[in-house]
């Protein structure tokens, strides 16, 4: 964990260097776990030491994919059992990065959202989910995928193990896909990087 946390600059961050630290992260979180294909073997997550990792079915958590708290000397991830296993995956990701960046939130992020607490609360979401991305769609397992000959959504998403939607966005971040969802107007935001980088489960 602390090799983790030693790749965060302990001074306030802008959302783009955010990003840029959060693969980081990822980037190593993937060397220490021994990992270097997909698809990724998340679960390693749950060895760490201080990690727990609990399963709850949906009626006792109906609106949350998962959260991550400080408990009994360890932390603690819970993860709705009910979602598919590419959201699954995914959450346990996401809720990793929120125990990475403990201890240097409150400096890190301090600048994020600009003052605007659902801003900044959105955006730090979106900070997780792009180290989740990250660890579970590395930037160069995809490039090499890629060229060699996969590249269909549905094939990549099943190479990486999660979902459709997840590895469309990723394409879309890598440069790989156009967004042709994206309204006229975004291309023109100075603020799009937030836009252009969230990434569904």
């Amino acid at each position: 964990m602390n090799k983790l946390r030693s790749v965060m600059p302990m001074r306030a961050l802008t959302l783009s260097e955010a990003f840029a630290v959060a693969e980081l992260q990822a980037t190593k979180l993937l060397e220490l776990l021994e990992l270097r294909s997909p698809s990724v073997d998340i679960a390693k997550v749950a060895e760490l030491p201080k990690i727990e990792v609990h399963l709850e079915p949906r009626h006792r958590m109906p609106t949350l994919a998962g959260f991550s708290q400080w408990s009994d000397g360890r932390w603690l991830i819970v993860i709705n059992k009910d979602s598919v296993p590419g959201r699954r995956r995914f959450t346990l990701a996401h809720e990793f990065k929120h125990i990475i960046d403990h201890n240097a939130a409150r400096i890190a992020y301090r600048n994020i959202g600009h003052g605007d607490k659902r801003r900044h609360d959105q955006q730090i979401e979106l900070i997780c989910n792009h180290f989740a991305a990250c660890v579970l769609m590395p930037r160069t397992w995809v490039k090499r995928a890629w060229a060699n000959g996969i590249q269909g959504e549905e094939e990549l998403a099943g190479l990486f193990k999660v979902s459709v939607e997840a590895m469309h966005t990723r394409l879309v971040y890598l440069g790989f896909l156009e967004d042709t969802r994206k309204p006229l107007a975004e291309y023109f935001r100075t603020d799009a990087l937030g836009t252009i980088n969230a990434t569904a489960a």
